[in-house]
């Protein structure tokens, strides 16, 4: 059956159950990460963002939020992912691509500033106009786990090996997502500023970025850090070459990165 079909007829699901699909057929059997381009869908994705950096992981204080929307002065040029859950229409994770365009050489991205406290200069690692920074990378456990409990009929993994492959899809979505606004950005280069156990979650994935100087105090400690994109996905699919058919849709997106 074509991955068309799959994505046209998400009713197949338990029909196709005991079947073996690749990762990338069950990707679009389960997962769909769009482009927030309305007021409603960017909204949802700023309450996703509440759920999880204010009640979930307390990175921020709820009572600066106090409408259920978690929001700040970088979104207005930014572009946003939302997450959806296919056999439920719900959305439950959200990613941000802000991009070095439209704001000045003091808060085009925010992790020039948090840099520039530390005596580091950006341009030294990478092209500004060709870097995006990646940011608010978010999927919420409590949603996530109610549709968990919702997916009856749905194939179990079984094996520790499958259980994580399939675990990691919703974040292999997000970052089908990155890739393909980054091609629409023309960047060929990532920042971010995470945390620890977000980068070692992504190595693990075969996905590797490079430090910019020492840990910095920002909500936490948080690493600075890039990423040549063509590289990036290149390490990926020497490692882990069905996550990289899945982030890069069968290298539809791989190219002119």
């Amino acid at each position: 059956m074509s991955r068309t079909n799959l994505r046209a007829r998400p009713e197949l699901t338990s029909e196709l159950a005991d079947q073996e699909l690749d990762l990338l057929a069950r990707h679009d059997l389960y997962f769909e990460t769009r482009a927030a381009t309305t007021p409603a869908q960017i909204d949802a994705a700023h309450k996703l963002r509440f759920q999880v950096y204010c009640l979930e992981r307390s990175f921020e204080k709820i009572n600066e939020h106090v409408d259920g929307l978690e929001i700040d002065k970088f979104d207005c040029h930014s572009a946003h992912g939302l997450l959806f859950y296919r056999l439920t229409g719900e959305a439950l994770g959200t990613v941000r691509i802000i991009s070095p365009h439209h704001g000045t050489t003091h808060d085009n991205l925010p992790i020039i500033n948090i840099l520039r406290e530390n005596n580091i200069d950006l341009t030294e690692y990478v092209p500004i106009e060709q870097t995006v920074e990646v940011s608010r990378f978010a999927i919420s456990k409590q949603l996530r786990r109610r549709v968990s409990d919702q997916s009856h009929g749905i194939s179990r993994p079984k094996t520790r090996l499958e259980l994580e492959r399939q675990g990691n899809l919703a974040c292999l979505s997000l970052m089908q997502f990155i890739v393909r606004q980054s091609r629409a950005f023309g960047a060929t280069h990532w920042v971010a500023v995470m945390e620890v156990k977000l980068l070692r979650m992504f190595a693990s994935m075969g996905i590797h970025f490079h430090p910019i100087g020492p840990m910095v105090l920002h909500h936490g400690l948080r690493q600075p850090c890039y990423g040549n994109i063509a590289q990036v996905l290149n390490d990926i699919r020497r490692e882990h070459a069905d996550y990289w058919e899945v982030i890069t849709n069968s290298g539809e997106l791989s190219g002119s990165l």
